[in-house]
């Protein structure tokens, strides 16, 4: 997405929030327009949407093959510590909608996921993270927020 959006860069002037400055450099050849910070640091959050309009979430816990399956059985995943969705999907995306809130952000994108509402949805079984759901509470509160929105 901020590739997209670098490419239209007479429209918009992006900035990126990563954790990772080497992920950064693998993915985009460069740590320039990104700010290194955490989601969960909601001190580090605010500054870096200061002045910005819109907001994008891109945000995603990521689950991590433990073993390759065995013939005929289904992969086992987890999560790293402190990656759980609950952290990530829905207490990380709920930090951001709140930065951008104070920052008086005017319109938020969430990149969210289908399935939302299917507790039974296979993704939720991944890693015993319940992934869709974490990022449904989330969709929820981005609608409660009173700021404009589309997902």
């Amino acid at each position: 997405m901020l590739q997209k959006l670098k490419q239209n860069s007479d429209e918009f002037e992006e900035i990126g929030f990563v954790r990772s400055r080497d992920k950064a450099l693998q993915l985009f050849g460069t740590s320039k327009g990104l700010i290194i910070g955490n989601i969960l640091d909601q001190k580090a959050l605010e500054p870096a949407m200061s002045g910005c309009q819109a907001l994008v979430i891109l945000t995603s816990a990521i689950p991590k093959m433990v073993a390759p399956p065995k013939a005929g059985e289904r992969p086992v995943f987890e999560f790293s510590p402190g990656e759980m969705p609950e952290t990530i999907d829905w207490l990380g995306q709920k930090n951001q909608i709140d930065a951008a809130k104070k920052q008086g952000i005017e319109h938020i994108v969430l990149v969210g996921s289908m399935g939302g509402t299917n507790e039974n949805h296979p993704l939720n079984s991944l890693g015993n993270g319940k992934i869709l759901i974490w990022k449904r509470k989330a969709e929820q509160y981005l609608i409660n927020s009173g700021i404009d929105y589309s997902y």
